[in-house]
């Protein structure tokens, strides 16, 4: 036997079939009778039946794909076809694939449509199309349904984008093509804001504190401005990526000298028309940066505690119809607050017409018991 498999031990097949020889036992496979292939039979008992050891192998061999408990040759152990038997296998199904034999007998159709999304590749090559070919541009200039005209409020060029900004940007995106597909002619022109504190604190972080030092005022104006255009750059291609169809070739930054000189323009427009006066008015101010804060700008110090209060506001007129003109002008508003801090800068209190109010009439009354503020 031992010649036998050496001159068989090039051939991956044979192989297999000398894999499975080297083990103790094996379930001998028949197509004949079924009632015998539960047993357990030695490879000497199956060469005594007179079959030459060729066909045994050949045999064996053809077992190794019978792992199936269904399938046409009957049982057959999953767990005696692993180690050198598996590795075997590979090595012959490697060569049935080189050999491709079989590939022209399967009648199948042809296309020319990939089978797999790869949007990696595929995604990029759609929105080039898309550019090329100003698709948005053709498909809104033959559209003859009027005018949709989605003012883009803009993001601050102050950074790399976020999810936020993804969801602002697909929202407007699916709005502008709803409304292509309804026949408008869309115009969408993209935008950016390029002054404020964001821009200016990006700058001033990635600074040494001795640069700061000899920043002045224009300086800092210049650094702002270029760090500003650089991001509008990088933003502008991640909302490209995104597939947001714009005018992405004549957008609007808010540091363009015919942007700034275009807000002079409607600055004073509304001065003629009387609708810019001066007066005082409180503001949220930070030291430290010398300038306005906005709302959201706002950041408590760790462990601040902001105790609630009550307070009540004269109420000095109403409707002359109102169920309230016996009481006037002795009648207050009650209000609760969190934010004491803002009751000096209160002018009047907000009501909601669907909700009901009680008036309580308060036996006796300190003002050193409570606020007031009138």
């Amino acid at each position: 036997m031992s010649s036998f498999f050496k001159s068989f031990a090039e051939n991956p097949r044979e192989a297999a079939a000398m894999a499975m020889v080297q083990s103790s036992s094996y379930r001998v496979l028949s197509g004949k009778s079924c009632s015998n292939l539960r047993r357990n039979t030695p490879l000497d008992s199956f060469l005594a039946k007179g079959r030459s050891s060729v066909k045994a192998f050949s045999f064996l061999y053809v077992s190794r794909f019978s792992t199936e408990p269904n399938n046409e040759f009957g049982h057959s152990s999953k767990r005696r076809s692993r180690g050198p038997v598996m590795a075997a296998k590979k090595a012959s199904e490697g060569e049935k694939q080189e050999d491709g034999k079989y590939k022209q007998t399967v009648d199948l159709p042809k296309t020319g449509f990939g089978m797999r999304a790869n949007s990696l590749t595929r995604e990029p090559e759609l929105q080039k199309l898309w550019e090329e070919n100003q698709v948005f541009k053709r498909v809104s200039d033959n559209n003859n349904g009027g005018s949709f005209i989605l003012h883009d409020g803009p993001p601050y060029a102050n950074g790399d984008l976020h999810m936020g900004h993804a969801l602002n940007k697909i929202l407007k995106d699916i709005i502008n093509r709803y409304k292509l597909l309804q026949n408008y002619k869309v115009q969408y022109v993209p935008g950016w804001d390029c002054h404020g504190l964001p821009i200016e604190l990006k700058v001033l972080q990635s600074l040494d504190q001795e640069v700061r030092k000899e920043l002045t005022p224009l300086k800092l104006r210049a650094k702002a401005a270029k760090f500003a255009k650089a991001t509008v750059k990088t933003q502008m291609e991640s909302f490209k990526r995104f597939g947001v169809w714009a005018d992405w070739n004549n957008p609007y930054l808010t540091l363009d000298p015919e942007y700034e000189a275009a807000q002079i323009g409607v600055f004073g427009q509304m001065a003629l028309k009387g609708y810019i006066y001066r007066g005082r008015k409180p503001v949220h101010w930070s030291p430290s940066s010398r300038t306005a804060l906005a709302e959201a700008e706002l950041e408590y110090p760790e462990g601040h505690i902001s105790k609630s209060i009550y307070a009540i506001f004269k109420l000095v007129g109403g409707a002359k119809t109102s169920l309230l003109d016996e009481f006037i002008p002795n009648i207050y508003l009650a209000v609760w607050t969190t934010t004491p801090w803002t009751m000096p800068a209160n002018a009047a209190v907000a009501v909601n017409a669907k909700l009901q109010y009680s008036v309580v009439e308060v036996q006796s009354f300190s003002e050193d018991e409570s606020t007031v503020t009138s």
